[in-house]
């Protein structure tokens, strides 16, 4: 059983509140405005220290306040899990973690896996949601990339300055053989990681299709872009846009532009698919990558999922449902009661089996 307990002091709208989680699917019920996401938006606070809507996490002390304190306590592999994590107005945000009393770096504990309302803009929406979600995966099957990604990130910054500065080509041209050097290898590293990500995608939902659902996802496919032209080595493409990189002021071809496409019967799933159907695909996409982690990497994985009925006509509510439902892994659903979802959930015979905590806000 991974999370137990929560505790909110002074966290947004919760001045002091306890949850207790169950292990499974545990769902989160409430209006709109009562707090469901802030719940999610603390665990992914105390997990990893960022919020996913905001970007100083000062912002979530509430309102009348001067500090905020979120704590929990769940099991790992066997082992007993202390949180805390606190931050005020006018000190630096402290936090500790500790497995069976010991010290514990954030990325031993769990990959944390978060779909909100910006995920569901993944396959239309801008590349960068699609290279946070691929960079978050990649970064965790393989965190040795890491240190080559900031190392190419701090060449991208210094080239970008230089840019900005209209400095003359020929310094401009210093970063740049450092930049595309370190390119280079990042761009190999991340095609790599690619074709493992597209093989599991591909093979976890072509065996969904096989059962009978979600068959609009049939001939489904997915494609990568390195950042430049494909015909072109990256310090010849660098040198080509030099002049429209200075222009811009910043750097416009490289890694840091990679992306992937989903096609469905060769046509843009964006434009293929309805809302609804786009929302499968990228929750089927987010199941897919969490038993590629459990297939290469040994870790705990919590999956969150924001408003999971949505959009979502009943069949295909259904459909997802049960392969949330299959998951060995603790899920936290938000949703609000009587809704499609929830009267959906309470039919499904083996839901009854699974330990369901309703949060509702007072």
């Amino acid at each position: 059983m991974p999370l137990q307990r929560l505790h909110l002091k002074n966290f947004r709208l919760f001045q002091d509140k306890i949850f207790t989680f169950s292990d499974g699917i545990n769902l989160i019920l409430g209006e709109n405005g009562s707090g469901k996401t802030t719940i999610l938006e603390s665990l992914n606070v105390l997990l990893t220290g960022n919020s996913f809507r905001a970007k100083e996490t000062k912002e979530c002390i509430h309102s009348d306040k001067e500090f905020y304190n979120v704590s929990a306590k769940g099991i790992i592999k066997g082992k007993n899990l202390s949180l805390f994590i606190e931050n005020s107005h006018n000190k630096r945000l402290f936090s500790k973690r500790m497995l069976d009393e010991l010290p514990v770096k954030k990325e031993e504990l769990y990959f944390l896996q978060v779909v909100l309302a910006k995920n569901l803009k993944m396959i239309d929406g801008e590349p960068e949601i699609r290279r946070e979600f691929f960079n978050d995966l990649m970064f965790h099957v393989k965190p040795e990339i890491k240190k080559l990604h900031n190392a190419y990130q701090k060449a991208l910054k210094q080239r970008n300055r230089a840019l900005k500065k209209k400095l003359s080509s020929s310094e401009v041209s210093l970063w740049s053989k450092e930049l595309s050097a370190l390119g280079l290898k990042l761009s190999l590293e991340q095609y790599n990681f690619f074709k493992v990500f597209k093989e599991h995608t591909l093979e976890s939902i072509e065996k969904n299709i096989s059962n009978g659902s979600f068959n609009y996802l049939d001939q489904l496919s997915v494609t990568f872009s390195k950042g430049w032209e494909r015909s072109k080595k990256l310090d010849q493409s660098l040198l080509e846009s030099l002049e429209r990189d200075m222009a811009l002021g910043y750097t416009s071809k490289g890694p840091h532009r990679m992306d992937f496409t989903f096609t469905v019967e060769n046509k843009k799933a964006s434009s293929n698919l309805s809302r609804g159907q786009i929302k499968i695909l990228i929750l089927l996409v987010f199941l897919s990558s969490k038993s590629l982690l459990e297939d290469l990497v040994d870790t705990e994985i919590l999956l969150m999922i924001d408003d999971l009925g949505s959009e979502l006509d009943l069949n295909n509510l259904t459909s997802i449902a049960m392969k949330i439902l299959e998951s060995e892994n603790q899920v936290i659903l938000t949703g609000i009661e009587g809704e499609e979802m929830h009267k959906s959930l309470k039919k499904m015979t083996n839901f009854t089996q699974i330990n369901i905590c309703l949060f509702i806000h007072i």
